[in-house]
């Protein structure tokens, strides 16, 4: 069984004030790379960790683009919902947004609160899990949304769009640290929403994020950054995963407008 994880693709056709190209076009060329990576890697499933879109009811061009790529893929897809989903950051607002949509059209598949997916094949059986985005996720301080239990499988996949991090980068910006989250049970969780990405290995258990497939600031961090995707292989007992950079991702200094602009999830 193999798996890929990319997330915060922030599907839009203006331009962001950070960006000089043409971003719709980027991003259909980050798409088209990853599709034929699916291909090539001989994946089963995909998995998306929210800010599908860069809001919640996106133009005609960026969901033509998004029908485009599932299309392409032509694997089932899971998803969660990110901010950016979102009407107002409001969870109950998902039955109206484009997301909530290609979900009712069963295009892709949201992993719902509390529900656990089981994927299996002759080596193990998978528990695929996710939290979507809401406002104050990451004011819960025992961290629970990050949290899961594992029940009648080998391994546990965790998906959670909120502020997870090895560490704070900003007091004005509320975060949930992972080692306040060990306690999980999952064996991977695939974080989102923080942009630069991280990989961290605590207690055994594997907190992983491969950073935003969209850069719309303009962080220094970012400017050097080649976005990525997250490959995951149980094919076997014994895991494995890498980190893909997209060759199709010009470089930062190309496409990235030169002002000083504000990290946002």
């Amino acid at each position: 069984m193999r798996l890929l994880y990319l997330t915060d693709t922030h599907i839009q056709s203006a331009k962001p004030d950070n960006r000089r190209d043409d971003f719709l076009k980027a991003i259909a060329n980050k798409l088209s790379e990853i599709a034929k990576l699916c291909s090539l890697l001989g994946v089963d499933f995909v998995i998306h960790g929210g800010d599908l879109f860069d809001c919640p009811n996106p133009d005609r061009r960026s969901l033509d683009l998004l029908r485009e790529f599932l299309k392409q893929l032509a694997r089932p897809v899971y998803c969660i919902a990110g901010n950016h989903d979102l009407v107002d950051q409001r969870l109950d607002s998902l039955d109206v947004t484009a997301l909530g949509h290609l979900a009712r059209q069963k295009c892709v598949r949201l992993l719902q609160p509390g529900e656990m997916i089981y994927l299996a094949n002759s080596s193990c059986v998978l528990q695929l899990s996710g939290q979507h985005y809401y406002c104050g996720i990451d004011r819960q301080y025992n961290g629970e949304d990050y949290m899961v239990k594992k029940k009648r499988c080998d391994l546990a996949i965790h998906v959670v769009h909120g502020m997870l991090l090895p560490r704070a980068f900003s007091e004005k910006v509320p975060t949930t640290l992972i080692s306040s989250v060990v306690g999980t049970e999952a064996d991977f969780t695939l974080g989102a929403h923080a942009h630069l990405g991280y990989h961290e290995i605590t207690a055994g258990k594997y907190f992983l994020n491969p950073g935003a497939l969209a850069r719309v600031t303009n962080l220094k961090k970012e400017r050097v950054r080649t976005p990525q995707v997250l490959y995951l292989d149980f094919t076997s007992v014994s895991f494995s995963y890498r980190f893909i950079p997209l060759g199709a991702a010009r470089p930062g200094t190309e496409v990235m407008a030169e002002k000083p602009g504000a990290d946002v999830g």
